[in-house]
């Protein structure tokens, strides 16, 4: 589908979400404008589609989770045991990432505070999978028992 067949949803504060339907065109007293149905139901797949991607959190993704969870700037670097500079300048670089320890805070206390533990334990399941898949057979140590004892018989 062309892009010119989806609307480009960046009122949400994002770049990149496009809606493929789910919206009215309409006009108001200030000119056209656009109603968004289920708008609540959306943003909550949005952060769900964020926490879930393996690509590296953004700025704007980290401001769009903490609006979504209610939570001031001050308030989400408390949670993050960091300054609140620190949560204002990865908003401000919207389209900076996060490096990894970060990212995966900001995506766990997200996703704790909204799915609770079983999130939690999910996107560790696929860190793990996604660990293996880049990596494979480098971190696997394989041992063997004979009747010397247990024989570590990793490939080199």
């Amino acid at each position: 589908m062309k892009r010119d067949d989806l609307f480009h949803y960046t009122q949400c504060g994002l770049d990149n979400v496009w809606l493929r339907n789910g919206y009215e065109a309409e006009e108001t007293e200030y000119g056209p404008g656009f109603k968004i149905d289920r708008a609540d139901d959306l943003h909550r797949a949005i952060a769900r589609s964020i926490v879930n991607d393996n690509r590296p959190l953004r700025g704007q993704e980290v401001r769009f989770l903490r609006v979504m969870l209610h939570l001031s700037q001050e308030h989400m670097a408390k949670l993050l045991g960091i300054d609140r500079a620190t949560v204002i300048r990865w908003e401000k670089a919207r389209d900076k990432t996060l490096n990894v320890m970060q990212d995966i805070a900001v995506r766990t206390t997200y996703a704790s505070r909204i799915d609770g533990a079983s999130f939690v334990l999910s996107v560790i399941k696929e860190l793990q999978e996604a660990d293996e898949r880049d990596h494979g057979d480098a971190c696997r140590a394989v041992f063997e028992a004979d009747n010397r004892g247990w024989q570590n018989k990793t490939a080199a």
